[in-house]
């Protein structure tokens, strides 16, 4: 009987330091993955662009690139396809064909601008310069019951990494059908601002081939 006492009364001191033992662990483990998050260099960035979009080096004239402000929660940033630029413009109005808020990006159709033609199709992982616009399949802007206003073929234009909390393009292109019905060739190149903050949304576009 006193064999058994003694290990009823030293099982209790076991668990604890078995316990003790586990959250030690766990607390070292948290410590290194916030750590690694805190010393893990931030993606490379863009400083949103002044003026109108510009030619990249290294790829065809006819393909422009910018970065765009979308860094406010609250308000969307407007971008003019045929003027290469930002518009101060509103929703209602014809005068945009991209409208972006953080990782959200519309255009000028459906739900959106009822007046307006915008919409956009996923063509997948392709480089720009080979993608082909399609004849019809573009998306308009609807509404989504926990996101709000979207447009279903860019709401999943990127990915996000649950352990760096880093956004990435998925490198799709994509066709998008402007205000006025024109066709669009795009790409999202980053979610970065030059220094590190994130909503600032680097895209590069181009007339399909032939136009």
């Amino acid at each position: 009987m006193s064999g058994l006492a003694q290990i009823t009364r030293s099982l209790p001191k076991r668990l604890a330091f078995g316990l003790g033992g586990f959250l030690i662990v766990v607390g070292l483990l948290v410590g290194a993955w916030f750590l690694w998050i805190a010393l893990h260099p931030p993606p490379a960035g863009f400083a949103p662009t002044t003026g109108r979009a510009v030619a990249v080096a290294g790829q065809l004239p006819s393909v422009l690139q910018y970065t765009i402000d979308a860094r406010s929660r609250e308000d969307w940033a407007y971008f003019d396809l045929s003027r290469n630029t930002t518009m101060p413009t509103s929703q209602e109005n014809l005068d945009w064909d991209l409208a972006f808020r953080r990782t959200r990006i519309i255009t000028n159709g459906g739900a959106a601008n009822s007046d307006g033609l915008g919409g956009a199709v996923d063509l997948g992982e392709i480089p720009l310069e080979q993608a082909t616009p399609p004849v019809d399949g573009y998306m308009v802007d609807a509404i989504h019951e926990e996101r709000g206003l979207v447009n279903p073929a860019l709401q999943k234009w990127y990915s996000y990494n649950w352990t760096t909390h880093i956004v990435t393009s998925k490198s799709h292109s994509y066709a998008l059908r402007t205000h006025t019905g024109e066709v669009i060739l795009l790409a999202f190149m980053s979610y970065y601002c030059d220094d590190g903050s994130a909503g600032c949304i680097t895209f590069r576009y181009a007339y399909p081939s032939g136009r």
